[in-house]
């Protein structure tokens, strides 16, 4: 467990965060392994809690999509 060491907003890969000084963060937060000249050590639960995990995109940068059907036509009036 860490302790934030400042009150302060942080800018980091993800996102901005609000700190106050004292507030616990898990020793595996993002935030601490990204930024830890920001915190110390402590031993109180938790009050940051850990980021949603982000689901990749379904295609890689690049690949294309599958081709899609040619769209019917109406026939013209006669």
């Amino acid at each position: 467990m860490k302790h934030a060491l400042m009150t302060c907003v942080v800018r980091w890969s993800g996102g901005s965060t609000t700190l106050r000084e004292g507030m616990t963060v898990d020793d595996d937060h993002p935030l601490v392994i990204e930024r830890p000249d920001l915190f110390g050590d402590g031993d109180a639960p938790a009050q940051l809690p850990m980021p949603p995990r982000i689901e990749r995109a379904t295609r890689e940068p690049g690949q294309r999509s599958p081709a899609r059907p040619p769209r019917k036509t109406a026939a013209p009036n006669a």
